[in-house]
């Protein structure tokens, strides 16, 4: 197995390689008998690291090339901070075992075996080993490795003590010169392997325990609160539990001290006012940190807006600080960042290489981190492999058949779709001086061959991911999506805009049928993939000059040029024809797809954007409701809309119980403009009518009908009810959302509503974070002071409280400060108007500050497009509603990390 032309046998060699390799063996054990240690295993990359260098010294070509290989598949683990897998274990196991093949041909003896970690449920319990007290039997064992150490004389003295003479046999003494038998060295002691056991399965699922060799037990999903209570936090500790976090709580500094002088817990959350206690905290954990390993994370809690509070958690490095009223979302997603071990990265890594023995073996190490490569051997493949590819990264090698490899990435620049494409570029150390030139020309990297595993992966993983942090910053160069080949709605709105009144000019709505029923079958997981494949195949159909965008989920725009109304029809139908005939491939499962197309001019004289969006629209809903996978014209002779009665509808429907078929529940997300957290859907209710079909009545028109009928305090509850059991059933799912549910200020003031809810939060164990009521600004300061005992109620089970329609009334801006009131919604009307006139914009500025002083975030309803959100979030506006970022649906589904513009 080993390359014996490229071996020296000097003496000095193999006593160098010796060495080494007791140490791998020293390195090793830990690992193979105690269980996952990070320490260990970075002590063993270390140590691969020392004989990849000796061994590519020496020209053992083999020998450095399976130790560069394992480091690089350690260090995965080690710098994530990723607990391997059952099958992870195994195949580091074989990455071992085929390096101590390697050692035992060059000392000339057997294979050496090497097991694989013994852990039975490696993602649910580690087996713990203390190592301030070892067992005799790894006493003995440490003796072993050392006698084999020592010099022959010092050796056959150390054999001659009883402790060591039981186990002796198990490795013979080196003797001077030749060979070393390493399968005895890399295989488990019996007496060894004995101490380790899985801990067996039991009735709780407790959370993944390490030990390292320093004894302390490491506890990442467990969270230790100090200074902690609902009355700083309402609600963080239970939405802890419901996320899946264990919690410890404290109020004494000893109690916390003693804690942590046995454990190192995933983070820490402090009182501001107790943040002296760290100092203690930070000598207990100083080991650590001179290990490399990393400390627990800190969160500071402040119960006032202090500017020493947040001077104090600075200067002890906090990763976050929060002040008073603290948003338990915000403080979990905060963790979630922190604490996130996130799955291996789909992307796709363009490698340009004219050896392609070496590209293969890149294009394996990449595999392996979940990545996709394809290899091409020169610039003319490159620059096709680049439309078809789409690449994430491009990797080329300066020295091509064809073309330099400094041209080639001038070539990409001059291209703007692939201006923010990373380029990595590699040449010979001989060659080092081409590393200006190589930024000059575009590049992003420059690496000297032979490219080391680790150094591939380490600069693909960092260009990669600051690409997509600047692409989510600043956008993408010219609106166009890298992935999906789709332009953004902000690109399609100024291009419509510009294209208005142009008789050759259309617009095409695509919308998939049975949208919902296929969200269901791909998750939100799938929205991205699906998007590629749409936009793929439309780019196939359409030319460069036409316009594809992503609108919404499952819905897409697209704007082109052509002579006559048949021409366009012929487009559209190529397009519905093509989606039709490409099934939807997704995780090994096939999607057919079908299509309602509608299509729109933008020629009139008196066409706008918004109505010719209407128009499209609408011509798509007409050919979903004729059975879909057809295209339609919007033809506004055929055009009516038919006026419905609400409120002979709701009498109708209140004049008995609910049923599920009479009612609908949507979903449309809030998306953050200027604020931080994800996850939180509006929820809007609706009654269809019993007169009208396709007729539903909103909560607004709703609630006075139920008041008159003595039914709104029922149908609040049954609301509130069925929000609970989403969240429930998204639990379940490992998603935790918050709902902004509408509510009646006369539930609210029903003496057995707020205790019946906490009740229910108990019973299900939710956190009342999750849910925030929305409520009436006038109703609810015409029921002064007991409105605001009701809402410190719910208050202090993390519930929280939102004003809708503020802004209508200037009453509510000084209300603010006598009730509390975590989110405020902007009044529809001023938002509608915000662009007319300057004195508008300075209204919703004062009401956004205002909302901002009483520690309120404030959402805006109704945004219809980004040019709106743009304004809003000029203004300070937290968050916003809207068609502008997705339609209601009727599951809580949208991608939160989508750009928005």
């Amino acid at each position: 197995m080993s390359n014996h032309g490229n071996i020296r046998t000097d003496g000095a060699a193999r006593d160098e390689l010796r060495q080494r390799c007791l140490s791998l063996v020293r390195r090793w054990q830990p690992l193979a008998q105690g269980g996952w240690d990070r320490n260990a295993a970075r002590q063993l990359g270390d140590e691969l690291d020392q004989i990849g260098d000796t061994s590519e010294r020496l020209g053992l070509d083999k020998l450095n090339n399976d130790a560069l290989e394992l480091a690089a598949y350690l260090c995965s683990f080690i710098d994530d901070a990723l607990l391997p897998n059952t099958r992870d274990l195994a195949r580091l196991a074989q990455m071992v075992e085929a390096l101590g093949a390697d050692l035992t041909d060059l000392s000339a003896t057997t294979k050496a075996a090497v097991h694989t970690l013994p852990s039975a449920r490696i993602s649910a319990e580690m087996p713990v080993v203390r190592t301030a007290s070892l067992p005799p039997a790894r006493v003995a064992e440490k003796e072993i490795v050392e006698n084999i150490a020592q010099p022959p004389q010092q050796a056959e003295a150390s054999a001659a003590t009883p402790a060591a003479e039981p186990l002796a046999a198990v490795v013979p003494v080196l003797p001077p010169a030749p060979a070393t038998d390493f399968s005895a060295l890399l295989a488990t002691p019996p007496a060894a392997a004995a101490l380790v056991r899985p801990t067996p399965p039991t009735a709780t699922a407790s959370p993944p325990l390490t030990s390292g060799n320093d004894g302390l037990m490491r506890l990442p999903r467990l969270i230790a609160l100090h200074g902690i209570d609902d009355s700083i936090a309402p609600g963080l500790i239970s939405a802890l539990r419901e996320r899946g976090f264990d919690t410890r709580v404290s109020s004494e500094a000893d109690d916390l001290i003693d804690f942590l002088g046995n454990a190192v817990p995933g983070a820490l959350i402090l009182d501001a006012r107790k943040l002296r206690v760290y100092g203690r905290v930070r000598a207990i954990y100083d080991k650590l940190a001179a290990d490399g390993e990393a400390l627990p994370s800190l969160i500071v809690v402040s119960p006032d807006a202090d500017l020493g509070h947040r001077l104090l958690a600075m200067r002890a490095g906090a990763a976050g600080f929060f002040q008073s009223p603290v948003d338990s979302l915000r403080v979990l997603a905060k963790l979630d960042e922190l604490l996130a071990h996130t799955a291996a990265p789909a992307w796709r890594v363009l490698l340009v290489a004219p050896d392609r023995n070496n590209a293969v073996d890149a294009a394996r190490a990449l595999a392996e981190r979940g990545m996709t490569a394809r290899i091409v051997g020169n610039g003319q493949g490159t620059l096709a492999a680049l439309a078809e590819f789409r690449p994430d990264v491009v990797v080329l090698d300066c020295n091509l058949p064809d073309v330099g490899g400094i041209e080639l990435t001038q070539m990409i620049r001059q291209q703007p779709e692939y201006a923010a494409v990373p380029i990595i570029l590699a040449a010979d150390a001989s060659a080092v001086n081409l590393r200006f030139d190589a930024i000059a020309a575009g590049g992003d990297e420059f690496l000297v061959k032979p490219l080391k595993t680790r150094h591939l992966l380490s600069a693909v993983t960092s260009r990669v991911r600051r690409a997509h942090w600047l692409r989510e910053v600043i956008g993408n160069p010219d609106g166009r999506d890298s992935r999906t080949g789709l332009y953004s709605r902000t690109v399609i709105i100024e291009k419509l805009s510009a294209a208005l009144g142009d008789r050759s000019a259309a617009l095409l709505t695509v919308a998939i049928d049975r949208a919902g029923e296929l969200r269901e079958k791909i998750g939100l997981t799938g929205l991205a993939a699906i998007d590629a494949h749409v936009g793929n195949l439309l780019r196939t159909q359409l030319d460069e000059v036409d316009l594809p965008a992503q609108f919404t989920d499952f819905h897409y725009f697209v704007m082109l040029h052509r002579r006559s109304r048949n021409d366009i029809t012929d487009i559209a139908e190529r397009l519905r024809f093509a989606l039709a005939t490409h099934p939807f491939i997704y995780q090994g499962q096939s999607h057919p797809l079908t299509t309602s197309i509608g299509m729109a001019l933008l020629g009139g004289e008196h066409a706008s954007v918004d109505e010719v969006v209407t128009n499209a629209e609408a011509a798509q809903i007409a050919a979903a409701h004729l059975g879909g996978n057809r295209v339609l014209w919007f033809e506004a002779k055929e055009a009516a809309l038919l006026p419905s009665d609400p409120m002979l509808a709701v009498r109708a429907v209140l004049s008995r119980p609910l049923t599920p078929e009479q009612t609908q529940f949507e979903f449309q997300p809030i998306v953050a403009l200027a604020g931080k957290l994800s996850g939180q859907f509006e929820l809007s209710f609706k009654v269809k009518s019993t007169q009208q079909a396709g007729v539903a009545v909103a909560y607004a028109d709703l609630a006075p009908v139920a008041a008159e009928c003595n039914q709104l305090t029922t149908l609040d509850r049954w609301l509130l009810e069925r929000s609970l059991s989403v969240r429930e059933e998204q639990l379940k799912r490992g998603r935790q959302l918050r709902l902004f549910v509408p509510q009646s200020v006369a539930t609210l003031l029903d003496p057995d509503i707020p205790y019946w809810l906490a009740r229910e939060l108990k019973e299900r164990h939710l956190s009342g974070t999750g849910l925030t009521l929305e409520l009436n600004c006038s109703e609810l300061i015409d029921a002064g002071a007991r409105a605001s005992e009701r809402l410190k109620f719910l208050h202090q089970s993390g519930v929280r409280v939102c004003l809708v329609d503020f802004g209508r009334d200037w009453a509510a801006v000084h209300a603010l400060k006598n009730l509390t009131i975590d989110f405020v919604r902007l009044s529809a009307g001023l938002v509608s108007e915000l662009g007319t006139a300057k004195s508008m914009s300075d209204t919703l500025l004062a009401l956004v500050r205002k909302a901002h002083a009483a520690g309120c975030a404030v959402i805006a309803p109704e945004v219809d497009s980004i040019n709106r959100a743009h304004l809003l979030l000029r203004l300070g506006v937290d968050y916003g509603v809207g068609p502008a970022f997705a339609r209601p649906s009727g599951t809580p589904e949208f991608d939160f990390t989508r750009p928005l513009w």
